[in-house]
């Protein structure tokens, strides 16, 4: 699979060789755009991310199961910001960091990435379950513990499925500059498509499943009310989306091109970077919720406040209602649980 070590392919100038044919591409103007690109996300990704992670232990409940998702989700955001400037030395200058580094940096940004998507997948499967399942089963208790087993269990999934990176990634030198890359063969292929499918299609298939009941239910209540959350949460699925989406289509589209393509690189440049400030996204549409805006202004402003004060997950939980509430109630009706979510 091609990873971020995409350098490997975009020296000062390299060549495509095909029936002693040499085609060249000078990319190396776009090779520095890139790893300045890479910086600048690295920053805004790690002020945002940190303040994001600072706001929601120190003024939000996390007991609300939602901001504990948000808050999983700014460590995968911020694990794979970690990798960035390791990256953005491999393109303005040369891999410097060893080969030990290029393993665990490419395992690094493979369970951010992975773990990002798992983890959105796991919050809109309990929005599901929370407005249109709505069982007796499924507590404000059990909820908390599934969030906490969907962290650990995307962490170990995705640590697992970028294994095989890992194993492959190593430092080789072409035209005397060092690069950490992902070596590949025939069979790699098959093995990236399978992955890509499982853990990107089969995801999304999921999420736009769930979210299309979410949404026809909301809609056909006759006294829906707005979700903020719920909006925050699809709008965060729609992000990663829009941003990874482009940089997957053309990482299948460039292996099936028999000859070089210039402008198919300067694709892939540009979709990587839109690909990569997709961590920065998520602090920005946190901000949607006003208690949120609020809390920045806190922040910026270093004004003292206390810790949300609003009712927690198991006020609110359906299992505290009666039966008769249960049966008659086909989503969320009142403020209080509105906030719960």
């Amino acid at each position: 699979m091609d990873n971020v070590n995409q350098s490997s392919e975009m020296n000062d100038s390299y060549e495509y060789i095909y029936d002693g044919l040499i085609v060249q591409c000078h990319l190396e103007k776009y090779d520095h755009i890139s790893g300045i690109c890479f910086i600048a996300i690295c920053c805004f990704s790690f002020l945002g991310n940190g303040l994001l992670v600072y706001a929601l232990a120190r003024y939000e409940d996390l007991k609300r199961v939602t901001m504990l998702f948000l808050l999983y989700l700014a460590v995968f955001d911020l694990l794979f910001t970690m990798t960035l400037p390791f990256w953005a030395v491999d393109h303005l200058i040369e891999w410097i960091f060893g080969d030990f580094m290029c393993k665990v940096l490419t395992g690094a940004y493979f369970v951010g990435l992975y773990g990002s998507l798992m983890l959105l997948t796991a919050m809109t499967v309990d929005c599901f379950f929370f407005i249109v399942v709505r069982s007796q089963w499924f507590t404000w208790r059990r909820r908390l513990y599934c969030a906490k087993a969907a962290f650990v269990g995307s962490a170990l999934i995705s640590f697992g499925a970028s294994m095989k990176e890992v194993l492959n990634s190593t430092v080789e030198t072409e035209h005397s500059v060092r690069l950490c890359r992902s070596l590949s063969s025939d069979d790699d292929h098959v093995g990236y498509y399978t992955q890509f499918a499982m853990l990107f299609v089969l995801p999304l298939v999921i999420i736009s499943l769930c979210y299309g009941k979410i949404l026809h239910t909301i809609m056909s209540s006759s006294g829906r009310r707005r979700y903020k959350t719920v909006l925050v949460v699809f709008l965060i699925i729609l992000a990663f989306v829009v941003c990874w989406g482009p940089y997957h289509v053309v990482l299948i589209v460039k292996p099936q091109k028999p000859i070089a393509n210039c402008r198919l690189d300067q694709i892939f440049i540009a979709c990587r970077i839109l690909a990569y400030f997709h961590c920065c996204v998520n602090p920005l549409l946190f901000l949607i919720r006003a208690r949120s805006r609020k809390i920045l202004s806190t922040l910026l402003c270093c004004k003292p406040q206390h810790r949300s004060t609003e009712p927690s997950d198991r006020s609110s939980d359906p299992s505290y209602f009666n039966n008769h509430q249960r049966a008659s109630i086909a989503i969320p009706q009142n403020v209080t649980e509105l906030k719960s979510i």
